[in-house]
């Protein structure tokens, strides 16, 4: 029942400390504009797995559609080496669970309009 608790107020931190990050990168008011701040927005949403290696990077290629939505699915390009197969699938459903979270971002229209279908890779560490 302890570590119940514990997990859940773990649960409860991170969750703050998501919405937290959330607002200081990207204010509600705001839109996205630049390529930057697209990173900057997917990288605030980021929970490592409870595992999380701190030398672990895993990268990302996806597209967007003009509203900010997730076009397709995205593909990830590289994950560190020297990990297990076990460690691999709990960051790869890390960035699942970050894309879910975080999407569809909020795009400016004239943003939105030019990152439309374009490849771009995030990498998260």
């Amino acid at each position: 029942m302890a570590r119940a608790s514990a997990i859940l107020v773990a649960t409860l931190v991170s969750c703050v400390s998501i919405v937290d990050a959330i607002t200081r990168a990207q204010p509600s008011n705001s839109l996205i504009n630049k390529v930057r701040e697209l990173h900057a927005a997917l990288r605030a949403c980021w929970i490592p797995p409870s595992l999380a290696h701190e030398n672990m990077t895993i990268s990302v290629r996806l597209s967007f559609k003009q509203n900010g939505e997730i076009l397709g699915v995205p593909l990830i390009t590289y994950t560190s080496l020297g990990i297990s197969e076990d460690e691999r699938q709990a960051y790869r459903a890390a960035v699942d669970d970050t894309l879910a979270r975080c999407t569809p971002l909020p795009f400016s229209h004239p943003f939105g309009g030019v990152i439309a279908g374009r490849p771009i890779h995030v990498r998260f560490h």
